[in-house]
């Protein structure tokens, strides 16, 4: 009996997954906190030049002369934050007022506005003017950490465990994240930016795996909105660690600290039962699914331990399944949409702190709550409407809203229109992910599905990547570049999501040939595949009702206690 067999006596999602997927949940939420900290790690107050014999005397009085020390710049329509008049202050008083032919020169340090942030990194090394792209840099290495984190840790969890290896994340992400608060530059600040990013994938992945691999059909849906409930919820409580703690150091000091109390859990959640199955532990494995069912009140049945057994598994490459035209292609839009769709989220959740309206921390709070409806929607329309059709719309609808959201004039009363069509967008990339991760996991073979899905991460890590360097572009040429951009690719996503086919109430295909022929007229109706009324039942020739019973399993009913 395969482990997939075991779910239906153990109940697709009862107490025991509940209460597992809510453990689980909550170190995502600090990944959460960390994925978007440099928010306000990295906030950009106010500032000016520092103008020499104005800022450095003490004794001054009156007010600053904006006019009559800084240039006009047309292109922000006020006075620059760069550059200043090469004109004599002494002690406070300045010698003349500057005309056309007084010199312009550029800062070589700087003045900031700390009533809203008393210290972030921008303000503690200037990275402001000709370094700010250097601010941008930092978060795309974050991501960047995240795709080595991917590569590095999925080995790992496949070499030694789920639970070692999270644990082992989890470990580095709280010493990273401990002595990213006492960084004394910015070069070790983006090292140990990087080392987080590496343990987000670790602390992420697995637990994903384990929650996910212990549940049925239905509750699969619910644990991966679940873990994307708790990534979103994570951008509430940062917002609020940030509007209560405006100094970045001891901010990054109580994000962490919720890390080390989820070292505890060595103690109490258990190891993943499917893979101490498959690597041959199996009386480890079985006192955690018996345990299981003791928690879920189901007593079951001597034969599932009795012929309990790993799944045979018949591996192939990633470059065999490419030779496959179908495949091939399908696997091509499958990495694009996941490509987009972290692109596009993490790009608009790193630009709340530039919506109109100035204030980052709602921002970036309704920027996690709106994914709540994206989750919504997920729930209602992937069995009505089936996947296809939920990616594309949901796609769309955030391509549509991002380039609404650029074409919005900069108004004081059109604020909330702009606001609106922001997180509009951010609603449904939401929900897009949560979406292309299902896609990604039922529409290829299982012989290659974990090399296709590893390959897609990939591609959403380098979306990730790119993300804040388009937010950059968007500063050097006009704001509304990046939500231009974040718009064409959605909708280039969502039209080539009609490309793929559909994978709702289909068997997921096992071997290269049964992918290729995926979606296909023929590949599967369900009138064609007769099943057994029971295990001993079969048909005359004693050989197609087996075939079908082990392709597509009978679902056993429960025996509650």
């Amino acid at each position: 009996m395969k482990f997939e067999q075991v779910i239906p006596y153990l109940g697709e999602f009862g107490k025991y997954q509940k209460v597992q997927c809510l453990l689980l949940c909550l170190p995502i939420w600090v990944t959460g906190m960390h994925a978007l900290a440099y928010t306000f790690l990295g906030a950009v107050p106010d500032f000016r030049c520092a103008i020499p014999g104005w800022d450095d005397y003490p004794n001054k009085t009156g007010t600053f002369p904006q006019n009559t020390s800084l240039p006009w710049n047309e292109r922000r329509k006020a006075h620059s934050q760069c550059s200043y008049y090469d004109i004599n202050v002494t002690d406070g008083v300045w010698s003349h007022i500057p005309d056309n032919a007084t010199r312009i020169i550029d800062c070589d340090s700087y003045v900031y506005d700390t009533s809203q942030y008393k210290t972030s990194t921008i303000m503690d090394w200037d990275l402001v003017c000709d370094h700010k792209f250097m601010r941008n840099i930092a978060q795309s290495i974050y991501m960047a950490g995240m795709a080595v984190g991917a590569v590095l840790f999925g080995d790992l969890s496949d070499r030694y465990g789920r639970k070692k290896t999270m644990f082992s994340a989890q470990v580095l992400q709280c010493i990273s994240g401990v002595l990213l608060a006492f960084a004394p530059e910015y070069v070790t600040f983006v090292i140990l930016r990087f080392l987080l990013g590496a343990a987000h994938s670790g602390v992420f992945l697995p637990a994903f795996v384990i929650g996910m691999e212990f549940v049925g059909v239905k509750g699969k849906v619910l644990v991966g909105i679940s873990y994307h409930l708790f990534f979103a919820i994570g951008f509430g409580t940062l917002a609020l660690a940030a509007y209560f703690i405006p100094y970045w150091m001891w901010m990054q000091l109580v994000i962490t600290a919720p890390g080390f109390f989820f070292l505890c859990y060595w103690c109490v959640l258990p190891g993943s039962a499917r893979w101490l199955l498959q690597n041959g532990r199996i009386e480890e494995s079985k006192v955690i699914i018996q345990k299981a069912a003791e928690v879920n009140k189901v007593i079951l049945p001597p034969k599932v331990m009795k012929e309990l057994r790993p799944d045979v598994e018949q591996r192939a490459s990633i470059i065999q399944m490419f030779r496959y035209p179908r495949m091939r292609r399908n696997a091509l839009i499958v990495g694009y949409n996941w490509f987009t769709v972290s692109c596009v989220y993490y790009g608009l959740s790193l630009a709340t702190s530039e919506l109109p309206g100035g204030n980052a921390y709602l921002n970036l709070t309704l920027s996690g709550l709106v994914e709540i409806p994206g989750f919504i929607f997920c729930i209602l329309a992937m069995d009505r409407i089936g996947r296809r059709y939920s990616l594309m719309l949901s796609m769309v609808f955030s391509g549509v809203a991002c380039i609404g959201a650029a074409f919005v004039p900069v108004q004081d009363n059109l604020v909330w229109l702009s606001i609106t069509l922001s997180m509009t967008g951010k609603c449904f990339t939401g929900s897009s992910f949560v979406l292309v991760y299902n896609y990604s996991a039922e529409l290829f073979p299982t012989v290659v599905r974990n090399s296709v899905v590893g390959v897609s991460s990939m591609s959403a890590r380098i979306g990730g990547i790119l993300a804040p360097i388009i937010n950059l572009v968007g500063e050097y040429t006009f704001w509304n570049v990046p939500p231009i951009t974040f718009g064409v690719l959605s909708l280039l996503a969502g039209g080539l999501a009609l490309l793929l086919p559909e994978t709702n109430n289909m068997p997921m295909p096992e071997t290269l040939d049964e992918g290729e022929q995926f979606g296909l007229p023929g590949y599967f109706e369900p009138s064609d595949v007769k099943l057994p009324l029971n295990e001993e039942d079969t048909d005359s020739s004693g050989s197609s009702s087996s075939v079908a019973k082990e392709r597509f399993p009978l679902t056993p009913h429960q025996t509650s206690v």
